[in-house]
C-alpha cells in the first residue's frame, strides 16, 4: 500500500471528510497554494527534522510560516533540531522531501496550534501532484500532535 493509500484509508476508517485534488507537480507551499487557488496559510508544511540525539520528528505548520528552531527543539526535549537529510526522509517516511504528509509515517508530530483552528487545510499525501483537503480539527485528531 502506498503512503497516499494508507492516509486515505486512515481518513475513511475514522469517517473524516476529505477531498482529493489532482494538479501539476508542486514542490513549494507557494506553488501549491497557487495550484489550488487558496491562501498559502491554508497549505500545510510538514518538515522532517533530525534531533541532536539522532531521532526524527515532523514539524507541521502553515505554509506561510517559518520554523522557530528553538521552540521546536524545546518542545521535542532536545537541544537542537535541523533538517533531516533527504535520504533519511525517504527511508523513514516513504516519500521525498517536499511532499511529506503531516501524518501516516509513524514519527512524532509537533504542530503549530493555528492549523487546528482552520476550516480547511491542504497537504500533499506523499506525492507532488495531488493534495488532500481536510478540516483543521480533523488534522489535529489524526496527527495526535504536541503543540508548539
Amino acid at each position: 500500500m502506498t503512503l497516499e493509500e494508507n492516509i486515505v484509508q486512515m481518513l475513511e476508517e475514522k469517517g473524516m471528510l476529505y477531498e482529493r485534488i489532482a494538479h501539476g507537480p508542486v514542490y513549494t507551499n507557494p506553488a501549491m497554494a497557487e495550484a489550488l487557488g487558496v491562501e498559502e496559510g491554508e497549505t500545510v508544511k510538514s518538515l522532517v527534522l533530525a534531533t541532536k540525539e539522532g531521532g526524527m520528528i515532523v514539524m507541521v505548520l502553515p505554509g506561510d510560516r517559518k520554523v522557530d528552531w528553538k521552540r521546536v527543539a524545546a518542545a521535542a526535549g532536545t537541544k537542537k533540531v535541523s533538517f533531516a537529510k533527504p535520504e533519511a526522509v525517504l527511508e523513514a517516511v516513504g516519500c521525498e522531501v517536499g511532499c511529506v504528509p503531516p501524518f501516516g509515517h509513524g514519527l512524532a508530530v509537533y504542530m503549530e496550534n493555528e492549523l487546528a483552528d482552520k476550516a480547511q487545510v491542504y497537504f500533499n499525501p506523499g506525492v507532488h501532484h495531488k493534495s488532500l483537503k481536510i478540516s483543521g480539527s480533523d488534522l489535529e485528531t489524526i496527527c495526535h500532535p504536541t503543540f508548539v
